[in-house]
Formats: structure tokens, sequence, C-alpha cells
């Protein structure tokens, strides 16, 4: 009988995920494909129930490394909500006239989706395999990784005990399980703080209608400011106002002077009303960018971070999520390699996908510098320069295309550009 139930149990190991966003639902996604029970635990509420008092855009992008993964789920054609394609940017002068960087060779497009739509679908599609369990309101308070066990916290002030085989920590860069696991000793890591903020402001449509091109994500550099705007496919685009910490802005504290000081310098309020902009721009949230540095993203073979919970990176290059879910999928494929062996997946994984998780981040952080120098003439002409050399060489691709149009490897696109253009990694 002991030999059966050993085998019962090799056969059907007790698997959690903590965190219900987009890189957990991919991991549970493919485990469910391979036919394991799954149960993710979220400390936030279902989100279909929530209600945020605070506007949020929460715009993202999905790319091909994103769309190729979601093919590879056998989903892509089953989201039904809005996917803005995007072209290129449109990168706005102080004269009013414009810089159109185009980012593809033949019309490729990146999508701008909504987070939380996008999320709620794959949490349906969750469901639908009926092998994933979802507890939201759930908050993890502790793991005894010797006894293999967590305990999660309810809102309903009841505390839980959760034995499993297997735990994933896919919960963001402030991960939960990253921090049991460092308070314990069992791994080295620290955030990152990135020393720039930022405020979501939504551009709301014009009689109806855009009020700017919705084939390009548009972009104005103003003295120390970056504002973007992505069109959300619904007439209307989410717009994000970054700054760096200590400039001449931030050190502006009342809310009051830092609208004055847009007023004054940021021509891009003329794409809505300055009452408009003063009601979101004082009401919504100033958040920081932050990113982490993890040496080891598991412990032994029975515990593995994924996605912002040990690669999170800036958004300059709309590469976040994508690299998320690319890094469940390529995880999902190893444990194919390893004929269905989690355990032997979880010990490999480190060395098979840090060293490009660590080159894209690198990539987007000095991706932020060209995007407050993209209104230059000096990188407009570089940047056609490049697309004029994809146009007349089939062989040749963009740093840029080969980032969002490609399944290549990121520690070979950056050691390509090193060679190339001899850029400081």
């Amino acid at each position: 009988m002991k030999d059966l139930k050993d085998s019962l149990h090799k056969t059907t190991p007790k698997i959690i995920i903590n965190g219900a966003g987009i890189t957990g639902c991919t991991l549970a996604l493919y485990l469910a494909k391979k036919g394991h029970k799954v149960e993710v635990f979220e400390k936030r509420d279902n989100q279909k129930n929530s209600f945020e008092s605070k506007r949020r855009t929460v715009g993202m992008s999905l790319s091909e490394r994103g769309i190729y993964t979601l093919k590879d789920l056998g989903i892509f054609y089953d989201y039904n909500s809005t996917l803005a394609p995007v072209y290129g940017r449109a990168v706005h002068l102080k004269d009013g006239n414009n810089y159109f960087q185009e980012y593809g060779k033949l019309k490729e497009v990146v999508y701008t989706i909504n987070r939380k739509d996008y999320n709620n679908f794959l949490i349906d599609k969750c469901t639908e395999t009926g092998l994933v369990t979802f507890n939201f309101n759930h908050s993890l308070d502790a793991v005894n990784f010797s006894a293999k066990n967590v305990l999660f916290n309810a809102t309903s002030k009841s505390k839980k005990i959760v034995n499993y085989d297997y735990l994933f920590g896919a919960d963001g860069v402030f991960s939960p399980v990253r921090s049991q696991m460092q308070r314990q000793n069992l791994v080295y890591s620290e955030v990152e703080e990135m020393g720039i903020f930022f405020k979501e402001i939504y551009i709301p449509p014009k009689n109806g209608d855009y009020v700017l091109d919705p084939n390009y994500c548009h972009f104005w550099n103003v003295s120390e400011l970056l504002f973007a705007a992505f069109p959300d496919g619904k007439n209307g685009f989410n717009g994000t106002l970054f700054y760096p910490k200590n400039c001449e802005f931030d050190l502006l504290k009342d809310s009051y002077e830092q609208f004055n000081f847009i007023k004054k310098n940021c021509h891009f309020l003329n794409c809505m009303e300055p009452g408009y902009f003063l009601e979101q721009f004082v009401g919504n949230p100033v958040s920081e960018i932050f990113g982490n540095n993890c040496e080891q993203w598991n412990y032994q073979d029975s515990v593995l971070l994924l996605g912002d919970a040990c690669h999170a990176m800036p958004p300059f290059y709309g590469m976040g999520m994508n690299t998320c879910m690319e890094t469940v999928r390529l995880f999902s494929e190893l444990i194919d390699a390893q004929n269905g062996d989690i355990s032997q997946a979880i010990l490999k994984f480190t060395s098979l996908r840090k060293p490009d998780a660590e080159c894209m981040v690198k990539m987007a952080k000095i991706n932020y510098h060209n995007l407050k120098a993209c209104s230059s003439m000096d990188y407009d002409m570089k940047w056609k320069k490049e697309k004029e050399s994809m146009m007349n060489n089939d062989s040749y691709e963009s740093e840029y295309f080969k980032i969002a149009f490609t399944n290549k490897q990121f520690r070979n696109i950056i050691q390509e550009q090193y060679i190339n253009t001899k850029v400081s990694i």
C-alpha cells in the first residue's frame, strides 16, 4: 500500500503558485496543459470584483515573444478584447513637427493591450481547464522550506497551512516567496531603486475619436520629463509621465506647482483639456520604478521564482510582460526536455535563463536614455539609417526588430549590438 501511495504522490504532485498575475496564470496554463492540478494563491481580490478608486491606465505592449507564447498555448486567437496595432513611435518636437520612427521592416506591429482585461482573460482560460483553482485574498505569510508548507493569511483573518511538492513564486518585484528565501539565507537578492517616478494620465477621445494618430506610440521630451502615450483601441490613449528623482520637476513637491511647470513647458497638454489633466494629475498616485537583482532563482528542486520575482525590469522597452511570458514558456520546454521531471527543470532553469534576462534588463535601462534622446536629429537619422539598412539587406535586423519581432536570445542580441556599435554593456 505504501508503494502505491508513493507512486500516486509522484504522478500527482501538489503544485502551488503564489501570484495570479500574467506570469502566474501563464505558468498555470502550461502546467495544466501537461495534466497537472495547480492551486494559485493571490493576495488581492479577483480583479473582476475589484474597483480601482484611482484611475490606472494599465496599458502594456504585446510583441512576438508574448504572441508566440499564446500561440504555443493555443489561445492567441481566443483573445477577443482590444488589440491596438502600433507600427512605430511618433516623436513630437517643440516646433510642432514630428519624427516618425517605424519599428519594423514591412509594417510589423506590436499591440497595446489593457493589462486588467488581459489578466482576466488568462484567469478565465485557467479556470476552463478544470485543473486550476484560484484562492484570492490570500497573502503569503511564511514558508517552511524544509517541511514544504506555506502559511497563508486570508482577508477573513483565517490562516491556512498548505503543503506543496513544488512552490512557484510568480509574485512580482516584491515577491513574498523570494523574501522568505532571503530571510532564511537561501538566496541573495536586492530590490533596486531605478530613481524614476511615473504617473499615469489617460488621454480621452475628442468628439468620439482619437486626438492623435492611433497607429503610433507618441513621445514628448521636455527638460527631464518623458511623456508617452499608447493607443488603447477605444479611441483614447494610455499616457504615462516619467521623471527622475530629484530633478527640477520632482523638487516641486506641491502638485499644483508641478502642474504649473507642465503647463508652462510641456506641449503635450494640447492633447487634452488642462482642467481634465489637472484632475488626473492631482488625483492619480505617483509610483516608482523598481527592479531586482536575484542571485539564484530556485531553492533545491522544489521552489522556483519566475517573471518579475527574479528579473523585473523598467518599462522602457515594453518588454517586461513579454519577457515574463517567454520565461515561462522556456521553463515549460525545459520540463519537456527533462521528460516531464519538474524537479530537474527547476534545478537547471536559473543557468538557462538568467543570462538572457539580465541582458534584457540592461537593454531596457539603456533604452530609457534612447527615448529621452529620440527627439534629436542625430537619433532620428540613426533610426532611419537602420530602417534603410533593413530594407536593403534581408539579413540585417536592428536591435529593436530582433527584440520585438523575433525570439532570438537576448544575450546574442546585446552581444551583436556591442560588436556593431561598441555600446558599453
